[in-house]
């Protein structure tokens, strides 16, 4: 994932996007390496630092959602992408990280994101 970030991001956004990463990886309660290297690009993607990364711990879930629903529907989108990418690091689609992302999808009014592997 050696890419530049092709949206521009508040540094609040930044960190809400963050949150909700964690949250949906950690829901089916077993982190994976997979997962872990993704998050870890992700978080330099979006140039965040390791105490930004123990900020977000502390954040939130509900007001990072708020958050991100106030995004542009383009930011949303690769926001959207961001979560497939996370939940299919494992190569395994767990069904509470897809409820958890159909849910997110509904709450942030995002469409047409498929959760599948390929």
């Amino acid at each position: 994932m050696n890419q530049q970030v092709f949206m521009e991001y508040t540094k609040d956004q930044k960190m809400a996007m963050s949150k909700v990463l964690l949250d949906i990886v950690s829901v089916d309660e077993h982190i994976d390496a997979r997962e872990t290297m993704y998050f870890e690009n992700v978080k330099e993607m979006l140039q965040l630092t390791t105490q930004d990364h123990f900020d977000i711990l502390h954040l939130n879930t509900l007001k990072c959602l708020s958050i991100i629903k106030l995004m542009t529907v383009e930011q949303k989108l690769e926001f959207a992408t961001m979560m497939r990418n996370m939940i299919i690091a494992d190569k395994y689609i767990d069904p509470n990280e897809a409820a958890s992302f159909y849910d997110i999808c509904e709450f942030i009014q995002i469409n047409g994101i498929g959760l599948t592997m390929d």
